[in-house]
């Protein structure tokens, strides 16, 4: 029988001893470190509730605020708006009011200003000889000017309607059985005989085109006055859209069978003008250049604008 086995088992007692002790203290350090961790969180839950209600609490109060500032401001708005408004429709109505007063004002000015105008223009009228400047009207009056070529010779002639109808001597293309017109850009055209009249050296053309010609329109004849500066162009002796100037000389100068009341001019008029007009400062044909009396100076005449009016009427209806 063995002896020291009672001796082994309480050889380990204090062993379990110190075992429990240890598990007991973690227990208690276990519950006391949950029981504090869990005092701390309900604690930081509260301060997070007290913030988060701080927060909406100060949320709330400021969009109060704001909507308190954003009705102000509209309201202040719409009363700076209706200010200007009022201001608008105030000096609106005065500026109507003096734009009326000075329209009246200057009614009358210009009332006054036409009344010493007309009495000018009566005393310009009795003025025999004027003095002109065609300077401003030359580029568009050669435009309308052409160089008149049949297969016998050359002469001049001028559109007077937007169509390219072309007005010139019946003596220019008389007999011949080709005629072509050249504009001052040098573009040639064929044309067609319109006609050619009775009693007058006048002769009608078509040029054979769809574009729309620079043209002149013709004078009132009553108004052709002696002494009244006036220019020529065309192509005289082959120098084309030549231009040169004088005064009328005369008007009704009847000197051939054909009763025609020719215009005299000092107009310098060579052989190649025949056809071409004889324009005034309006930019108006006064006549249709026609011959001129050789071995002289200055004895040119044209077939006025009055009987070229009438077959330019004729030709067109």
């Amino acid at each position: 029988m063995r002896t020291d086995e009672p001796k082994l088992s309480l050889s380990i007692f204090p062993y379990i001893l110190i075992a429990v002790l240890v598990l007991i203290s973690n227990i208690v350090l276990y519950y006391k470190l949950t029981t504090d961790y869990n005092n701390k969180l309900n604690l930081l839950n509260q301060k997070v509730d007290t913030v988060q209600d701080s927060l909406v609490t100060a949320i709330a109060k400021e969009r109060t605020n704001n909507i308190k500032q954003l009705s102000s401001l509209e309201n202040k708005t719409l009363s700076n708006f209706k200010k200007l408004q009022d201001f608008f429709s105030s000096e609106t109505t005065k500026l109507k009011l003096d734009v009326e007063n000075v329209k009246t004002q200057t009614s009358s000015e210009l009332q006054g200003i036409s009344e010493k105008v007309g009495g000018l223009e009566d005393k310009i009228s009795e003025l025999h000889v004027t003095s002109s400047d065609f300077s401003s009207i030359i580029e568009d009056a050669v435009k309308a000017v052409v160089s008149v070529k049949t297969n016998l010779g050359q002469g001049s002639g001028v559109i007077f309607n937007s169509d390219g109808y072309v007005m010139t001597n019946k003596h220019v293309i008389s007999g011949a059985v080709r005629i072509n017109v050249v504009d001052y850009d040098s573009n040639v055209y064929s044309v067609r005989l319109i006609g050619t009249a009775k009693d007058a050296d006048l002769a009608v053309l078509k040029i054979d085109s769809n574009k729309t010609f620079n043209y002149l329109n013709f004078a009132d004849s009553s108004s052709i006055k002696l002494g009244e500066r006036v220019i020529a162009v065309g192509n005289p002796l082959g120098l084309s859209f030549t231009v040169t100037e004088g005064i009328i000389s005369g008007v009704d100068r009847v000197i051939d069978v054909s009763k025609v009341p020719y215009i005299q001019t000092d107009v310098s008029i060579n052989p190649g003008n025949s056809g071409g007009p004889l324009i005034n400062s309006q930019k108006e044909i006064v006549g249709i250049n026609t011959f001129k009396i050789i071995n002289t100076e200055g004895l040119g005449f044209a077939i006025p604008s009055s009987v070229a009016q009438g077959i330019a009427d004729q030709a067109l209806s």
